[in-house]
């Protein structure tokens, strides 16, 4: 049975998930809590899987991309897992898998739902490792400071290869992450003292590597907002019920940041 694997990396509880889960039997969960997060509650159901290798993620670090990798590596392992999708803990599910299933078959002939655009103006994330890279002060003054120095450096001595971007939340099925999977270790190596690589790993991955095997939908079908007046839009806004039903009524299939008291009550009026 071919089944849908959501990929959870929070950082909070995840009562919305859990409820979910008791109602997607056929679906199933895995969940990276943040190695900072000393206690969680395990909640005993049999499509919820917890993993052992958490990772201390940090923002803008390659943290980041390590705890998809192994949340990757937990749900790949189970043959019946067919298409996954890689939320945030404040994520919730609008659509129902099996219109998600369709409507990516159908519209999308099962390519990659992953935002991927050229932007030079990330080159100087790519022109050097930054000794400030997945750290706690990657976002201290000092941090910020090395990060100006670096982005001048990089005017002066130009990368010479194209810079792709994107969301890090992504769906994909199993047979083009097995395509993936060979070039993660060499690309793991090149990001991991890079700046917020997880806004540039698979993408880069995939147009150097597999262009000619995979397909990029550019549209991850998830509603995210930002607001440049808002912590200089470094943090999507929170998202109404209104919201949701509209994202929802146009076709998108995830919404992040949530908070817990409208995720439930989707839950509820979407039962």
């Amino acid at each position: 049975m071919k089944k849908h694997a959501v990929l959870i990396q929070t950082h909070k509880p995840i009562d919305y998930f859990i409820q979910l889960a008791k109602r997607e039997k056929n679906v199933n969960f895995y969940v990276h809590f943040d190695k900072k997060v000393k206690n969680f509650e395990k909640v005993n159901l049999e499509n919820i899987y917890y993993l052992d290798n958490r990772i201390d993620v940090k923002w803008g670090g390659f943290s980041q991309v390590q705890a998809t990798l192994n949340l990757f590596e937990t749900a790949f392992s189970n043959s019946e897992n067919a298409y996954f999708h890689l939320v945030s803990g404040e994520d919730v599910v609008l659509q129902d898998f099996d219109f998600i299933e369709k409507n990516w078959k159908e519209n999308f002939n099962f390519a990659v739902m992953l935002q991927c655009e050229q932007n030079p103006k990330y080159r100087y994330r790519f022109i050097m490792n930054a000794l400030h890279a997945d750290s706690d002060w990657q976002r201290s003054f000092v941090g910020k400071v090395l990060t100006k120095l670096q982005q001048g450096f990089a005017k002066v001595v130009l990368y010479q290869k194209l810079t792709f971007f994107g969301s890090q939340w992504f769906s994909v099925t199993r047979e083009d992450w097995a395509k993936i999977l060979p070039f993660v270790q060499e690309y793991s190596e090149f990001f991991c003292q890079k700046l917020v690589p997880d806004e540039h790993f698979l993408q880069t991955l995939i147009t150097e590597k597999l262009h000619n095997q995979i397909s990029l939908s550019n549209d991850n079908k998830r509603l995210i907002i930002f607001d440049k007046t808002v912590n200089n839009g470094n943090s999507p806004l929170y998202l109404s019920f209104e919201q949701l039903q509209t994202a929802k009524n146009n076709g998108f299939w995830f919404a992040r940041k949530v908070k817990n008291d409208v995720a439930e009550q989707w839950l509820i009026g979407n039962d």
